[in-house]
C-alpha cells in the first residue's frame, strides 16, 4: 500500500480532464514570537478532521527544513465546493479564532492545477 492510500487519499490516477477543478492550497504560517509550540499543535490538530472531509485528496503540514518557524499546509481539494465546506467546518472555524494571537505571518494562496 502506498503512502497516499495509507493516509485515506487517493492514488495520484486522476483524469487529466478533472485537473480544471482541482484546488491546490498553499498557506504559509509564521508563529509570533514564543508562539511556536502551541501554533504548531493549533496546525497539527486540523490535520486529522480536515483527511476525512469530503473531497479533500491531501491536506499535510510541512516545516521548513532551514527555519522551523515557518510552518506550511500543502493542500489538494476536489472542487471549491469541497474547500469550501472545509473553510466553514467546526475546527477551522474555531481555529481561525486563535490565528491573531499566535501568527505573525498567514499568507493563503489558492492554485488550479493545469497540468
Amino acid at each position: 500500500m502506498g503512502r497516499a492510500e495509507s493516509r485515506g487519499r487517493r492514488p495520484n490516477t486522476t483524469n487529466v480532464l478533472d485537473f480544471e477543478f482541482m484546488i491546490r492550497i498553499v498557506a504559509h504560517f509564521r508563529p509570533k514570537p514564543g508562539k511556536l509550540e502551541e501554533a504548531r499543535a493549533l496546525l497539527l490538530g486540523f490535520t486529522t478532521p480536515t483527511r476525512e472531509e469530503k473531497g479533500c485528496v491531501f491536506y499535510d503540514l510541512h516545516e521548513n527544513a532551514s527555519d522551523p518557524e515557518e510552518l506550511t499546509f500543502i493542500e489538494e481539494w476536489e472542487s471549491e465546493q469541497d474547500h469550501g465546506a472545509h473553510d466553514e467546518s467546526a475546527h477551522i472555524q474555531a481555529g481561525r479564532k486563535r490565528i491573531p494571537d499566535l501568527m505573525d505571518v498567514v499568507d493563503v494562496r489558492r492554485y488550479r492545477l493545469l497540468g
